[in-house]
């Protein structure tokens, strides 16, 4: 997996878990006589969360660092290409939340596993001609 120029890899953080959710929006209109309506507004905004893990104690190039080097794309505020080990790209998205869980720490309080859930929003299109193309005015 890769999210822009972040490359999720076995000797750094290696991903153990992806899942995706994708949504499409139909809400209602309550009417005065019958059944209430609904319409199809497009689809919504779609998700994906990745759990990962690191073991900065025990393996080579398992850094907490580059937990850090991933909150830096975050803070940047910019939609970047998600694209699979396979180099099919699932779509532009925005890192939305990095969640860790320190575990086995040392008698230095250096934790001996880290576990890392990240979770991304779909950067959407907006009508014809919008989307990626839309955002960088091509």
């Amino acid at each position: 997996m890769q999210f822009g120029p972040f490359k999720f890899e076995m000797r750094g953080v290696s991903p153990r878990r992806v899942t995706s959710l994708d949504e499409w929006r139909w809400p209602s209109t309550e009417r005065l006589s019958g059944e209430s309506a609904i319409q199809f507004l497009g689809r919504g905004p779609g998700e994906v969360t990745m759990e990962a893990v690191l073991f900065p104690l025990h393996r080579a190039g398992h850094s907490e660092s580059a937990i850090d080097r991933l909150r830096m794309l975050g803070d940047a505020g910019t939609p970047l290409p998600l694209i699979r080990g396979d180099w099919r790209m699932i779509g532009w998205y925005g890192l939305a939340s990095i969640e860790q869980d320190h575990s086995y720490l040392d008698q230095r309080g250096r934790p001996g596993m880290v576990a890392l859930l990240g979770s991304w929003t779909r950067f959407g299109a907006d009508g014809p001609g919008g989307g990626v193309s839309g955002f960088f005015g091509l």
